[in-house]
């Protein structure tokens, strides 16, 4: 199955089939995320193939210098050490991209402008072991976040990303998350599924959410709703 295909079906299912799925396949709380690491705003949903990314925290602090100096220190700090295009010239339709920033929730990883990068190249959403900032505008933009909390700092002496830590295995609220695994969130919080069983997983989820819709729907019509 295409990950185009996986991405839309798994978007029309609930964290909670999926999970009840997963336990039927052997699969059950490693595979879910920490319910510390939330929506950044209700209603959120997600769903696609995990593009992972490590950080490292910088060793020692930020220098002391002038406005023009640090000027040319972000600068230089965006374009050697944190340079965000090493993982966002991979990132399109299909994927979530999946930050483990160890944590680090003073750090806003992400903000509004990177958001409406995202956004116009068809990225599903992220997923932060971490902060993001520029909250209120990010559900203006209505760009799917998960994160730890909300950060407040840029990552300029703070964090740092390599090349060679994309699309590596990442620890995201203490679950194992390989490049490639279906990531999948909503308001009950964030579940992983490994790639080999997308599929079967899948297909239990969508049976699971059919046979719920189907015991409610009395329920449902006496009290006009629709889910």
């Amino acid at each position: 199955m295409s990950t185009v295909e996986l991405t839309e079906r798994y978007g029309k299912v609930r964290v909670a089939d999926v999970i009840d799925a997963l336990d039927r396949f052997g699969f059950h709380d490693e595979v879910l995320v920490s319910s510390s690491i939330r929506p950044l705003y209700p209603g959120v949903k997600v769903a696609g193939e995990a593009l992972t990314v490590k950080t490292s925290r910088a060793q020692g602090k930020i220098p002391s210098m002038s406005p023009l100096e640090y000027e040319k220190y972000a600068d230089d700090w965006y374009s050697k050490r944190a340079n965000y295009d090493c993982f966002m010239k991979l990132a399109g339709q299909g994927t979530v991209i999946v930050v483990d920033l160890d944590g680090y929730v003073d750090v806003g990883f992400w903000g509004s402008m990177i958001a409406l990068v995202a956004k116009q190249k068809g990225v599903e959403g992220i997923v932060l072991d971490g902060g993001c900032r520029d909250s209120h505008e990010i559900r203006q933009i209505g760009f799917p976040v998960f994160c730890r909390g909300v950060g407040r700092t840029e990552v300029i002496g703070r964090v740092e990303v390599n090349p060679e830590n994309v699309n590596v295995p990442v620890v995201i609220g203490g679950t194992i998350i390989n490049p490639g695994d279906i990531v999948v969130g909503d308001d009950d919080g964030v579940v992983v599924v490994p790639r080999k069983v997308a599929s079967e997983v899948l297909a239990r989820a969508e049976r699971q959410l059919a046979m719920d819709r189907d015991s409610q729907k009395a329920y449902l019509e006496k009290f006009g709703l629709t889910l």
